[in-house]
């Protein structure tokens, strides 16, 4: 033996923290990945059916665990970091509970985050109206959906009697003083502004009677 060697002892790494191994599906839900993560990283254990459970992680992931709850609630929180700092899930996890129960793994392990888009439905909206007559004071409570609108052809001004005013020309329809249009008193922009939104948040009916009512004799003209 060389001269002036000496054996030295060096401490083992110690963690104030559980380390925990598992399998995990990855983002197609196709084939299961070893994944090592400490337990501070868990946001809850939870149980998924009798004799399944699951870890969640703070960044969504989600592992399904062919273990009982209060099993997996032991190991996980009250376990013996002096005997062992690490906790070895990989056989109870990944293809061993999908062998088990195929469709838990798969919802459990998809990320919360990823919810099905829900399909964009187009519905028709019915819009309640006070209707002016073109040129008079007179007004008269009319409705009318969306598809009877030739939007192509819908035109405003500000102008008009009552203050500024939007033309909706009708299809195949006479407006409520035998015209084939409805004027309100309400500017374009601030109409078509709540018609989008009302489309938008998928309405069925869009009620201006209050926005479009006649006003007091004399009084100041609407600015909207």
């Amino acid at each position: 033996m060389p001269e002036n060697f000496k054996f030295s002892k060096r401490p083992l790494p110690e963690t104030d923290d559980l380390v925990i191994r598992a399998m995990v599906q990855d983002e197609k839900g196709a084939a299961f990945h070893p994944l090592t993560f400490t337990r501070e990283r868990i946001d809850y254990v939870t149980e998924v059916s009798k004799g399944i459970s699951g870890i969640a992680l703070k960044n969504g992931v989600k592992i399904a665990v062919s273990m009982a709850y209060e099993e997996l609630e032991q190991k996980v929180y009250f376990a013996d970091l002096s005997a062992s700092s690490v906790l070895d899930l990989r056989s109870v996890t990944g293809n061993a509970i999908k062998a088990e129960v195929p469709s838990l793994t798969r919802v459990f392990t998809e990320e919360s985050s990823k919810e099905a888009k829900k399909p964009i439905v187009d519905k028709p909206l019915t819009i309640a109206v006070f209707a002016r007559q073109e040129g008079e004071l007179n007004f008269q409570m009319f409705s009318f959906i969306d598809t009877e609108v030739d939007w192509s052809s819908v035109d405003g001004a500000g102008n008009g009697r009552n203050g500024p005013y939007t033309s909706l020309p009708l299809r195949n329809r006479r407006g409520p003083f035998g015209d084939d249009e409805v004027i309100i008193d309400m500017s374009r922009d601030v109409f078509m502004e709540l018609y989008s939104k009302a489309k938008l948040d998928g309405l069925e009916a869009l009620d201006l009677r209050e926005k479009t009512r006649r006003r007091a004799p004399g009084g100041p003209k609407i600015s909207y």
